[in-house]
């Protein structure tokens, strides 16, 4: 037996799982492999932009190319629910559901080391997938992004809600959160079903909720007047005209009155525009704030799963 081969408890783990690790095995690949065909099929038709056959070759090959990378982007944002039901349910729920974790506890196995084991396992490998995943994908934004014509071929854009988890060490994060997410779920509940929904609504909640202030985590920077900027690589947080009392009125605002008469449609020297955006120099701080602030949250849920497991199995 190599030194990489897993003993003990963790050779019993994914023995007993290895459908579940065959399957996201496949989904990884699935996702790389589509990628890469149309990658492929990119080269072949060209960055060709004239009319006739080779412009709809082109914009054919753009669209698909489109679809698999959103793909690649959507599979890497969507793995932590995989992970956190599978984790809540057949990794854990479901032994304990049904009494089978009591020859493993009678195995010179503790009840703790049980416990990690199973985590780690199933972290690591989901770890390994996730990092392929963020790999391919950055690689081939970073590549397309400084093609000839590169926005027929790629309109994903940094801040989006299914490209921002995907670029970067978030989506390891989420991968963490999923797991202890998923065992707590599992150590309260202690019933298949029900833990898996739990870990499902939770760990979605948890990610809807970043989402939706992850523009906040980082200060914006804020353009007035002539230094209003556009641009397809800014990430703007809020938009809208300063009135002459200095107050603020964003377009959500002038919507809600009506634009054209609301101040944003009319043009006058005593409203100035202001625009609070991201520049793409935020990526990182943006990322590493929403990371830490996930990390701590699974630290926190993993700590509160073995108190559970002491508290109730000693």
């Amino acid at each position: 037996m190599s030194a990489l081969t897993p003993r003990g408890p963790a050779w019993v783990a994914v023995r007993q799982h290895r459908p579940a690790l065959w399957t996201a095995l496949l989904v990884v690949v699935f996702a790389i492999g589509c990628w890469g065909a149309a990658r492929v099929w990119v080269g072949s038709a060209g960055f060709t932009v004239s009319c006739g056959k080779g412009c709809a070759a082109s914009t054919e090959a753009a669209g698909w190319f489109h679809w698999a990378e959103s793909y690649v982007a959507g599979t890497t944002v969507l793995l932590p629910l995989l992970v956190v039901v599978f984790t809540a349910g057949p990794l854990i729920a479901r032994e304990l559901e049904s009494g089978t974790y009591r020859l493993a506890w009678t195995q010179s196995v503790s009840p703790a080391r049980w416990l990690a084991v199973r985590l780690a396992c199933v972290a690591a490998v989901a770890i390994a997938a996730t990092v392929l995943l963020v790999v391919t994908f950055r690689w081939s934004r970073h590549h397309t992004l400084n093609e000839p014509d590169a926005d027929l071929y790629s309109s994903l854009f940094w801040g989006d809600r299914t490209v921002f988890p995907a670029m970067g060490v978030t989506a390891v994060g989420y991968i963490l959160l999923a797991v202890s997410v998923g065992a707590l779920a599992a150590l309260i509940v202690r019933r298949t079903l029900p833990a898996m929904a739990v870990g499902l609504v939770a760990t979605a909640g948890v990610g809807l909720f970043f989402a939706w202030v992850r523009p906040h985590l980082w200060p914006a920077l804020t353009a007035e007047g002539a230094d209003v900027r556009d641009g397809s690589h800014l990430w703007f947080v809020q938009q809208g005209v300063l009135l002459p009392d200095g107050s603020r009125m964003t377009r959500e605002q002038c919507w809600d009155m009506g634009y054209s008469k609301s101040p944003c449609g009319q043009e006058s020297p005593a409203l100035t525009p202001f625009s609070d955006y991201h520049p793409e120099s935020h990526f990182w701080p943006l990322q590493l704030v929403e990371t830490g602030l996930v990390l701590l949250l699974a630290a926190a849920c993993v700590f509160a799963a073995f108190k559970v497991l002491r508290r109730v199995h000693g």
